[in-house]
């Protein structure tokens, strides 16, 4: 600013002089003047040619003006009465062709030193600039009435936002001396405004407020104070998008390197009123010191229009917030130093409905440098269809270390614990902070009868309870340390070498292997509606590899278990093995026992699946020359095998298969 009113005070005294010396050439009957150059640190002017007819008026054309960083090209300026004096310079019915439209009024009182501009348009558009330019002191008043916002679009960098549509009302006033600018008082409304940039990232439409801001200068320090009422509109920033509905209160000081808030208060629609202070760092781009607190907030709010939009990816970006929370937040040289929060009947519910909980309340005081403790309650939820019930954990912290020596959740009439859960913030081996943590745990018995139900699963029998080893996340990989152990089926299972990428993003990766013992295959079919079998059986699934949660590689083979028991298979789980098979497979069957015998003896079971590239490739117990393979081996009386044909079998036509025979849309069929 103060080189600015420099060049201005400077381009006067020329302009003083150009006038004098025109004053000489007065008899002329046509005067043309060029100039090849105007140049301050403020502003520059190449290409200058003046021509003054006999008739009074002017022409100025400008090949090149540079204002700042802007530059303009071809600027040509016509006065239709134009009077240059000793004493005074005027332009009167002018016009701009940078400005369409508009009429232009200009003159300087070279010994008042006192400048007016006026720019009017139609619909009672006008924008009257009014100063003084001492030596000593200056001021500048800029009055708006009705001002197109998209004239101010030229005179803006193209990084920018730039304005499109919208009116002005309000005035500017800049005063000062010698040094600089010494005040500056903005009071202004904006109707309808709109404004967007070129990558798209910043937008606006509709846009009603009033703005008010005022600073006062104090050696080098800058003093401010301003508010804002956002009363109706939209805007987008990315990643936010906002409605009207916010004010914004604030006060602070400005001495060229720091940007001092010393206090704010925000009303944010819906969410609740915050107060900030802070201290940021201009040169370094970079938050110093602040403060932030909220009374009562609406967690529902908040998280949708401010926090999620940051979440784009993961199970936050599909999750919502509700419920109420204090918050006071310090941060201080650069790191996070205290955080007090208390939670009031809070909650946070995934939208693909894999978790909620409910009637959460707790009051947290961190503190970086001291240890502490918190309690957290909850009133219940649910964790993939399967309801959870209260419960309290206590919460050990010490700066960035977190322990839970043990979390009980309450899951139908059983159990869920984890045990010595630890969490810790450090860098990776890039180097970028990340959080790690790690736990054990178990399963007390669940009943299956009401976990299936709960899960929307068909309706299985028996007990779901199992041992947890080491669960380890590095900020990419869960891993699971050593076996996981369940009991179903009157059986185990047992998973290893688990682990899962991406875990919490939009496609986790899960692999490992599955190794099933002694599964009760009365219980199995009786679940499935599959028709009943009698018997054990084994399964391996190995290499298994799931993405987003669906299977996309294994090698399974499932297969008598070994051991003397009752071998029993009844004539509708026949029909829908035979059916996995697809056509023709039935035929191996030995059809005269279907029409008298409901159940028949087996010797062994056997299937394979090779899944790649969405194709099963099935075997069976063994094969013969013509490529077909024993699913069920015959034994006893009376005794029936089945036989595979197709050995390729698209996967997803498989499960569709599964699930027609599961469902009992299968019907036997005796000939």
């Amino acid at each position: 600013m103060l080189n600015f009113m420099r060049s201005l005070i400077r381009f006067r005294n020329q302009l003083y002089l150009l006038a004098m010396l025109l004053s000489t050439a007065a008899s002329a009957s046509e005067i043309a003047l060029n100039i090849a150059d105007i140049v301050s640190p403020a502003f520059s002017a190449h290409g200058i040619v003046l021509n003054l007819p006999a008739n009074g008026s002017a022409d100025l054309h400008l090949l090149q003006l540079k204002v700042g960083s802007r530059e303009f090209r071809n600027v040509r300026l016509h006065c239709g009465e134009f009077t240059l004096s000793s004493a005074q310079l005027a332009c009167r019915k002018g016009s701009l062709d940078a400005l369409p439209g508009m009429s232009l009024a200009f003159t300087y009182d070279f010994s008042a030193h006192r400048v007016l501009l006026s720019l009017a348009a139609g619909g009672g558009e006008s924008w009257r600039v009014t100063g003084r330019m001492g030596e000593r002191a200056w001021q500048v008043f800029l009055r708006m009435r009705n001002a197109q916002a998209g004239r101010l679009s030229p005179l803006l960098t193209a990084e920018l936002p730039l304005p499109k549509q919208g009116t002005l009302n309000g005035a500017l006033r800049i005063s000062g001396n010698a040094s600089g600018a010494e005040t500056v008082n903005l009071d202004m409304q904006i109707m309808d405004a709109g404004f967007s940039d070129a990558a798209g990232l910043h937008a606006a439409e509709k846009l009603r407020g009033d703005i008010k801001f005022s600073a006062r200068r104090s050696g080098a320090v800058w003093n401010w104070q301003g508010n804002v009422a956002w009363q109706t509109g939209e805007l987008f920033w990315q990643p936010l998008y906002l409605k009207g509905g916010l004010t914004l209160n604030a006060s602070g000081s400005f001495d060229g390197k720091l940007l001092d808030i010393e206090q704010a208060v925000a009303d944010l629609p819906e969410a609740g009123r915050v107060q900030l202070s802070a201290s940021w760092d201009v040169k370094q781009n970079a938050l110093q010191d602040g403060r932030l607190r909220g009374e009562n907030l609406n967690l529902a709010s908040l998280f949708e229009t401010y926090a999620k939009p940051f979440f784009n990816k993961g199970i936050l970006a599909e999750s919502a917030l509700y419920g109420h929370a204090d918050v006071d937040v310090r941060y201080r040289n650069g790191t996070l130093q205290s955080l007090q929060l208390g939670l009031h009947d809070a909650g946070i519910a995934d939208a693909a409905q894999r978790f909620a909980l409910r009637g959460v309340n707790s009051e947290i005081d961190w503190q970086a440098d001291a240890p502490g403790a918190a309690t957290i309650a909850f009133a219940g939820g649910q964790l993939l269809g399967v309801p959870i019930g209260a419960a309290q954990w206590r919460v050990n912290m010490d700066g960035l270390n977190f322990d839970v020596p043990l979390a009980s959740l309450p899951v139908l009439d059983g159990k869920l614990e984890l045990r010595n859960f630890y969490m810790h913030r450090a860098e990776n081996q890039t180097g970028k902070p990340t959080w790690y943590w790690q736990f054990e745990g178990g399963l007390a018995p669940v009943s299956m009868e009401k976990l299936s139900r709960a899960a929307g699963w068909p309706v299985m029998l028996g007990k779901l309870a199992g041992r947890i080893p080491s669960v380890s996340y590095d900020g990419n990989e869960i891993n699971v340390d050593g076996a996981l152990l369940f009991d179903v089926f009157d059986g185990t299972v047992v998973a290893t070498r688990m682990k899962i990428k991406d875990a919490f993003g939009l496609a986790p990766v899960l692999s490992g292997n599955l190794t099933m013992r002694n599964l009760d295959l009365d219980l199995l079919t009786r679940t499935f509606s599959f028709g009943n079998m009698q018997g054990r059986l084994d399964v391996d699934v190995n290499n298994l590899q799931l993405q987003n949660w669906q299977p996309v590689r294994f090698d399974a083979r499932l297969y008598s278990s070994a051991g003397r028991y009752p071998k029993k298979i009844s004539q509708k789980a026949v029909q829908n093995i035979s059916s996995l098979g697809g056509a023709g497979a039935a035929a191996a069957i030995e059809r005269s026992y279907l029409g008298f015998f409901k159940n028949f003896g087996y010797d062994r079971i056997g299937w394979s699946c090779i899944l790649r590239n969405g194709v099963c490739e099935m075997g069976g117990i063994e094969q013969n020359n013509h490529g077909m393979y024993a699913i069920i081996e015959g034994g006893g009386i009376p005794a029936i095998s089945v036989m595979g044909y197709n050995r390729a079998v698209s996967w997803s036509e498989l499960i569709t298969r599964l699930k027609r025979v599961t469902q009992s849309n299968v019907k036997p069929v005796v000939k």
